[in-house]
């Protein structure tokens, strides 16, 4: 129960640097972007078209819209991005700790048939 009611405050989001210039957001709940020119700004932008989206929404008249304009998911392919760029930070995290390597075939025991 617990975990359900933090995975709804929780807003998942994602940047990163178009072309070595700026960099884009998107936040994946509310299906929002923004630009900004570096990752500080970025995350300031993305904290403030979030609160501004928010108080918007629940500032309207139509109060039975307010469940589905809160829960306005990206598409797939954003949440793709999400996912694919938490796999490769956990795989970071665990370089030092899982090795892959190649050993050659000792040439003594290839030959004593």
């Amino acid at each position: 129960m617990l975990r359900s009611i933090q995975d709804k405050l929780i807003l998942r989001c994602y940047g990163y640097r178009r072309n070595g210039s700026n960099w884009v957001g998107v936040c994946l709940e509310l299906n929002l972007a923004v630009e900004a020119g570096s990752i500080n700004e970025l995350k300031a932008k993305m904290n403030e078209v979030i609160e501004s989206y928010i108080a918007t929404v629940l500032d309207t008249e139509d109060k039975d819209s307010i469940p589905r304009l809160l829960s306005r998911r990206a598409p797939i392919q954003d949440w793709l991005i999400y996912y694919f760029i938490r796999l490769v930070c956990v795989v970071k995290q665990i370089r030092g700790k899982i090795i892959t390597f190649k050993e050659i075939l000792p040439f003594h025991l290839a030959h004593n048939c």
